[in-house]
């Protein structure tokens, strides 16, 4: 039996592999710090970063290679999904990470057991994945949670967790389907928003006039995920020479090339142009836009419906992404699909003309305006915490 002054180690393990992963995990640890960080350590680590080691930042870096191959090509991620249902999670997730990723596959596991976790929060497989193998091989007593930021969960989410949580009820009673497990090692809860999100509620006119731009332009926000692949370049292309007035932000992300060559455009008189690389602005920017246009990444999708900005998606780089699109599509209703940029110009056109056709979306993005999933989620960690250490609950 554990002390009586004993505060149980929860682990939040960042990865960055697009950051999708890294919002949601931020929010979580937040919430759990501010409401149990009395009574618990929290530990945040960057994963694969912080022991300096080389073999084990490779394996995060791949991640990232991978995320923008998908981006470019769409049939590396449909063929990676098709080939774990062939051999079987399992067999997959055993190839990845101890075969793909060998050289870091044991400084990754002893990491993992040198945190002493009591509980581990994840928001990537890759973590979750050596958190469950410490448990099985290393004999690591700790309890393993995972929140999939995506409305299904896929074949990657390694089934011995002793929860995984959602954002979407349908998503909930698919997953029990896909890993064969009973509904009782799912929950769900609203998306993972950052807090900070709350700050933004004094209206378009107020952020635009903070960023410097004009308060009365329709102004469309382009975001391609944290790289800048996918559609942007070329949607940007076609706006700035659409002749419409418009405000156009693009948000390059980490991808320096493109931001130069965007820089670089030259646009038509009517067009108000501003180009953003790697940002800690996106709030800001999506509290100033009418329209979102990108590819479909959770976090970012719901950060605007939080906003009430409407999105156009241009690409769905995996099969996760065509999950996360068609949810908002149909089960939210905020966003819709549109791949043909012509088509983006001209629904934009439609947009700025008669504002009041968004109407709809605006209203489906109350649906999803709330930050209540961190403090749902510290909950849930310490609720299964309290039943391995009886104390926290005196």
């Amino acid at each position: 039996m554990a002390d009586k002054d004993y505060k149980p180690r929860v682990v939040f393990p960042y990865v960055e592999a697009g950051f999708g992963h890294i919002m949601p995990i931020t929010a979580a640890s937040n919430a759990f710090e501010a409401k149990y960080g009395d009574k618990c350590e929290v530990v945040r680590t960057y994963f694969f970063q912080d022991t300096g080691n080389p073999d084990m930042k490779h394996i995060e870096d791949d991640l990232v290679v991978q995320v923008r191959k998908h981006n470019h090509h769409k049939i590396n991620g449909i063929a990676q999904f098709a080939a774990m249902a062939f051999v079987g999670q399992r067999n997959a997730l055993n190839f990845v990470m101890r075969k793909r990723y060998k050289k870091g596959f044991e400084s990754a596991m002893q990491y993992m057991t040198s945190l002493k976790p009591d509980l581990v929060f994840n928001t990537h497989f890759s973590t979750l994945y050596y958190a469950n193998e410490c448990r099985a091989k290393r004999g690591l007593d700790t309890s393993v949670v995972a929140y999939c930021p995506d409305p299904i969960v896929g074949r990657q989410w390694d089934r011995r967790s002793d929860l995984i949580v959602l954002s979407s009820e349908n998503g909930k009673k698919k997953a029990a389907k896909t890993l064969k497990l009973p509904p009782e090692r799912f929950a769900t809860v609203p998306f993972l928003i950052r807090k900070d999100v709350e700050k933004y509620d004094e209206g378009k006119e107020h952020y635009r006039e903070m960023l410097g731009i004009d308060k009365n332009k329709f102004t469309v926000l382009l975001v391609d995920g944290a790289y800048g692949e996918g559609k942007l370049e070329a949607t940007a292309r076609a706006l700035v020479k659409s002749g419409m007035p418009l405000t156009v932000i693009a948000v390059c992300g980490k991808n320096e090339p493109l931001k130069n060559r965007l820089e670089a455009l030259e646009t038509d008189e009517n067009v108000d142009f501003k180009v953003y690389g790697f940002t800690d602005k996106i709030l800001l920017l999506n509290a100033a836009a009418d329209l979102f246009v990108g590819k479909s990444g959770a976090s970012n999708l719901a950060e605007s419906s939080y906003l009430t900005v409407p999105q156009i998606i241009t690409l769905y780089a995996t099969p996760i992404e065509k999950w996360i699109g068609e949810f908002y599509i149909d089960e939210i209703g905020t966003a819709e699909k549109i791949t043909n940029i012509n088509k983006i110009v001209e629904k934009i056109r439609e947009y700025m003309t008669y504002p009041e056709r968004m109407d709809d979306k605006k209203a489906a993005c109350l649906k999803v305006k709330t930050t209540a999933g961190g403090e749902m989620i510290a909950d849930m960690l310490f609720e299964i915490l309290k039943k391995r250490f009886p104390h926290l609950g005196e």
